[in-house]
Parts: C-alpha cells; sequence; structure tokens
C-alpha cells in the first residue's frame, strides 16, 4: 500500500456493476407492471362495455331466440348516449357482439329448445383480444309448438 486512503479502480468498477445490474432488473421489473396494468384497465373496460351491451340489449324470454337475440357488431360508443368525451374515446376502441348457435339436431334427437348464447367484446388492433361468454337459452314455446 502507498499510504493513500480510498478505493480502487477496480472496486468502483465492481460497485458500479453491481449497481447497474440492480437497476437493470427494476427497470424491467417496473416495465413488466406498466404492461400489466395496460392489460388490466383494457379487461375492465371491456366489461363495462360488456355491461353496457347487456342493459341496451338484455336477452329476455323469446319464442325465436335465432331472431330476437342476435346483436350485430355494435360500436362501444353507441352503447351509451351520454357520455363526456373521454368515456366516449375509451368506449370507441371496444366493439360488443351477440350471436346464436345454428341448431344442428340429429334425425333421431328430441329437440330440447336450448341455444348456444355468445356475447363477445372485442378490442385492440384488428381486435386481436377479446372477452367472451357463453350461455344456453331455453327457447319457450310458441303456440304452434303447444299443439304438437
Amino acid at each position: 500500500m502507498n499510504g493513500r486512503a480510498g478505493f480502487t479502480m477496480i472496486e468502483i468498477l465492481i460497485a458500479t456493476m453491481i449497481l447497474s445490474l440492480g437497476l437493470m432488473t427494476l427497470m424491467v421489473s417496473l416495465t413488466n407492471c406498466a404492461a400489466m396494468m395496460t392489460l388490466s384497465k383494457e379487461y375492465q373496460d371491456a366489461q363495462y362495455v360488456f355491461s353496457l351491451g347487456e342493459l341496451k340489449y338484455p336477452i329476455v324470454e323469446s319464442t325465436d331466440v335465432e331472431e330476437e337475440l342476435p346483436v350485430e357488431p355494435v360500436n362501444g360508443s353507441e352503447l351509451l348516449e351520454t357520455a363526456d368525451r373521454k368515456t366516449q374515446e375509451m368506449l370507441e376502441a371496444y366493439t360488443f357482439e351477440r350471436t346464436v348457435d345454428e341448431k344442428e339436431l340429429e334425425s333421431n334427437e328430441v329437440d330440447d329448445n336450448l341455444y348456444v348464447v355468445r356475447t363477445k367484446v372485442s378490442w385492440g388492433p384488428g381486435e386481436d383480444q377479446q372477452e367472451e361468454l357463453v350461455r344456453y337459452v331455453r327457447q319457450l314455446k310458441g303456440e304452434s309448438d303447444k299443439k304438437k
């Protein structure tokens, strides 16, 4: 030792590398956290659009499920007439849609009047993200069915 107090260059380099590794790990964690918050916000907004669509187009008892329940794709901003500009802009990114699967009965199968109803909210570029709820709905018997 030459009698001077202090750190050597190697000690400073090692301390800097340890500090930079810690900061890099922290930055990656913050980036992942921000991405997760964005996904969570989009999912929450999709649930809001889903609720608005269910309020505007409720599933009601029907004698013709295939005709009365489907909803063509509707822009989310059309589901809420009175909203501020920021909410309208948020809703424009989402699409609400409801479909009823066609029934295919075998020749020996009895019709149980159950239909598969799919309600979907989609968003994102090319609407590649979506949330879908699948339900069974029983069709009411019409007058002509009751006579059989």
